[in-house]
């Protein structure tokens, strides 16, 4: 407990805020070389990625990438803490993700992969949250996992809503967890969302949250536009509902199906 309070302290000096600086330049400087930069072009698919950065770095992941000519790999995640140390969860993240995906038969065993990889190279107390699909392109199902991740929003061509809901435990906590694959169907005319907690989580005064509600509402707002167009429009909307100021990174994968 005095080591922490020290260690705040030094942080408030001029040298410790300089310090503080150049690790989170570091930070986001390992983010930005990890984070894809251009979403997949897929017959039939719109994908699009979109990100809203906070003050700190806080360990956002998304990727999307073909495993074969008929499956595309989706994964979202956010590992705990902020800063470098974050960074850093997530590079081990990102590296398990890509050597595991090819040989994974089923979401479930990937995460369970990855799970046991992480847990032994993660701090004690640090962990992962990750949502992880397999699309089979040519006939829209998507299988997946959710790891203790937040759920996907699924708006379907009629306006209805979904959320393709699976409550396992997250990832590199306890190497002997298990995993499951659910399923759904994707149709002509759908939108999937994948997000991070920070933007449903976007806070405006008085402790109010972007939520869920005003996301759908983004969704059913920008109908016909394509999936790069929605994700800055949800992005602006996030920076806005929380007036410049998120708490935590904000970040989308966000596919329509043709």
């Amino acid at each position: 407990m005095v080591k922490d309070r020290l260690s705040r302290l030094v942080r408030q000096t001029p040298l410790g805020r300089t310090a503080r600086l150049e690790e989170d330049a570091e930070a986001r400087a390992l983010q930005a070389e990890l984070l894809p930069r251009q979403a997949p072009r897929v017959n039939g698919y719109d994908i699009a990625f979109a990100c809203a950065m906070s003050g700190a770095c806080s360990g956002d992941f998304f990727d999307v990438f073909s495993l074969n000519d008929d499956m595309l790999a989706l994964c979202v995640a956010d590992v705990s803490g902020k800063g470098l140390e974050a960074a850093h969860l997530m590079r081990e993240l990102h590296l398990a993700v890509r050597a595991c995906a090819p040989e994974a038969e089923s979401p479930a065993e990937l995460c369970t992969t990855v799970n046991r990889l992480l847990s032994g190279k993660f701090a004690s107390g640090k962990y992962a949250t990750m949502f992880y699909g397999m699309l089979r392109t040519e006939t829209r199902m998507l299988r997946y996992e959710n790891a203790g991740h937040c759920l996907p929003l699924l708006v379907r061509a009629d306006g209805k809503v979904e959320f393709p809901a699976s409550f396992s435990g997250v990832v590199g906590l306890f190497s002997h967890w298990l995993y499951q694959t659910q399923e759904f169907q994707l149709r002509s005319g759908d939108t999937l969302l994948l997000i991070t907690d920070g933007v449903i989580a976007a806070e405006a005064r008085r402790g109010r949250e972007f939520g869920y509600r005003r996301l759908i509402a983004a969704v059913e707002n920008a109908r016909g536009s394509s999936a790069a167009d929605l994700g800055r429009a949800i992005i602006e909307e996030v920076s806005q509902f929380s007036r410049g100021k998120l708490r935590d990174d904000a970040s989308l994968i966000i596919i329509r199906i043709n």
